[in-house]
């Protein structure tokens, strides 16, 4: 077995992806990280007893979009692989919802992906994020101002979504396609350096790859993950033991919560209003700890999505009053 298989194989195994009997539907653009993903699951697939298909998505974007969608086509049906496409005009789709074409495509792509997943049992999608990715997701989230979490990278395994390759780097994959002879497609907008992504991986990353490059950042990023990982488990641990529930009401003894470290503070609350699914930034978060802190009855703060937090016989008691 190929080098890169084995280790390909190794990152399978050590987060447990893909188990005999599944179905993985390869998620394959027809560039090269998706192509070599492609061929090493093609190669797999009678070795671990698991179904492979595939799925592209025809963005209509580029004038040559249409002839990468055959080119997949072409090479599954050459591969004996079953293809499902979809053909969605994402830069309409970007314009109408008020978001980047970068975000429109991903929420399409993934939209497509839960079609298959809800179509066909017992499956998991294969995505072919690898360690540039993983690198040039840290850094835009770092430019961001992220908390932790952002900076952990692209998580190996996120529910049904797998990524395979997410170990290797773009040139083992280069490599591996020029080994088999893999003629992938190439994407001309990732030359466009306007795309936040692009700019990264095309200006900064050449710098970066002069002092430990992309796999000292993965590997800065796996021992943040794991700290990350130790912290949500310890904020659900403080969440179990001092919130209560009542109604549409969260409450906490002020004393409890003026004990924590900031850090746990913050999560906390960020735990708490996660229940309502709102979005809600830093700000609104150290305004709640802010009257948490001070402890003046009838101190309240309001936050976007009908939230407000309150002061009330040494509670601290955030409500969810709806919009």
């Amino acid at each position: 077995m190929n080098k890169f298989v084995k280790d390909v194989l190794k990152t399978i195994d050590s987060h447990n992806m893909i188990e005999r009997g599944h179905t993985v539907i390869a998620a394959v653009s027809g560039g090269f990280d998706s192509i070599c993903m492609l061929h090493v699951l093609c190669s797999l697939a009678p070795i671990r007893k698991f179904n492979l298909c595939a799925a592209h998505i025809n963005h209509l974007f580029r004038h040559d979009s249409n002839q990468d969608e055959q080119y997949v086509a072409d090479l599954c049906e050459k591969w004996h692989i079953k293809l499902y496409t979809k053909r969605v005009d994402v830069k309409k789709c970007a314009a109408l919802n008020k978001m980047s074409f970068e975000t429109a495509g991903r929420e399409v792509r993934y939209a497509f992906f839960n079609e298959l997943l809800d179509t066909i049992s017992n499956s998991v999608v294969a995505t072919a994020h690898n360690a540039n990715d993983n690198a040039e997701s840290v850094i835009m989230h770092l430019l961001r101002g992220s908390g932790l979490s952002g900076l952990t990278g692209i998580k190996p395994v996120r529910g049904k979504i797998i990524r395979p390759i997410i170990e290797r780097t773009r040139t083992e994959i280069e490599l591996y396609c020029s080994d088999y002879q893999l003629a992938p497609k190439t994407d001309y907008t990732n030359f466009d350096d306007t795309y936040t992504r692009n700019d990264i991986r095309l200006n900064l990353m050449p710098h970066i790859a002069k002092r430990g490059g992309a796999e000292a950042i993965v590997r800065a990023a796996n021992l943040l993950a794991t700290d990350e990982d130790f912290l949500v488990q310890h904020t659900e641990y403080i969440f179990d033991k001092y919130v209560a529930f009542d109604e549409n009401k969260y409450i906490i003894d002020i004393k409890d919560f003026n004990k924590l470290h900031l850090s746990l503070q913050r999560r906390l609350i960020r735990r708490i209003l996660a229940d309502t699914n709102k979005q809600i930034g830093l700000l609104h978060i150290d305004s709640i700890i802010s009257i948490a802190r001070k402890n003046y009855g009838g101190k309240r703060a309001s936050v976007p999505g009908g939230i407000v937090a309150q002061i009330e016989k040494g509670k601290l008691i955030v409500l969810y009053r709806g919009e």
